[in-house]
């Protein structure tokens, strides 16, 4: 049966309610080493751990599985021929995406190619019976291929392809960009990037907070949701 893109929508926002309320179920996150949590966390939980905690731990479901399929250095040219290993072996019921940091490198040059492998990666997962949930990349800072006006096209990338196919976005760059505006910083708020392109402890607790929020899951009341992460910052945001 073929879906309208509000269809979908609608579909997905009902079918992630039910989820949340239903039997066990198996959450697959995709992207790269932000999604992955290396180094840059310094020992402290990234944004999956944390959304593992507060699903399977605060809101009780102990039987669900929360996969971390994050690979540092992946592009979504990567993926793609990777996704049943890294994906649809797992039968997973949410697929989370978030690619972008690397896939940059590209230039201007690759944003249509970025976009129709996005398009590729959420049809793969429906095929599995998944529902999609992409994300943009948090904010960077220039450094070689990579800098702030072109995460900008990217991020833009990933609205284009959720509105295109009635996808939820979980808009970390949009949440980044205002929370930089309020502190009068130009990318980051200090402390949020461990370096010029990933975020640190502090960083992926955001990552969390929003990803939590978008899905209808964030409490103030929460010890995952009110953590204070106290971090410190190898890069100038």
């Amino acid at each position: 049966m073929d879906f309208t893109a509000d269809e979908y929508a609608r579909r997905d926002a009902d079918r992630l309610r039910e989820i949340l309320s239903g039997p066990p179920v198996t959450w697959v996150f995709l992207g790269d080493s932000i999604t992955q949590g290396v180094t840059h966390t310094h020992g402290r939980r990234g944004y999956v751990e944390h959304f593992a905690e507060r699903v399977r731990g605060e809101l009780g479901r102990r039987g669900d599985a929360v996969i971390n399929s994050g690979v540092s250095g992946a592009t979504t040219e990567d993926l793609l021929p990777e996704f049943h290993w890294r994906a649809g072996r797992f039968a997973p019921d949410v697929v989370f995406v978030m690619f972008g940091t690397n896939d940059i490198l590209a230039g201007e040059d690759g944003v249509r190619g970025f976009r129709y492998r996005l398009d590729q990666i959420v049809q793969r997962s429906r095929d599995v019976g998944a529902t999609v949930v992409l994300q943009t990349p948090p904010p960077v800072l220039e450094d070689g291929g990579r800098g702030p006006g072109l995460i900008a096209l990217y991020s833009e990338a990933v609205r284009e392809v959720a509105r295109d196919l009635g996808v939820l976005v979980v808009d970390h760059a949009g949440a980044w960009a205002a929370a930089a505006a309020d502190a009068g910083d130009d990318v980051a708020p200090e402390g949020w990037l461990d370096d010029t392109f990933h975020p640190g402890a502090r960083g992926h607790h955001e990552l969390t907070l929003t990803l939590l929020s978008t899905i209808g899951i964030s409490d103030p009341a929460s010890t995952v949701c009110s953590l204070d992460v106290e971090d410190t910052v190898g890069a100038s945001a």
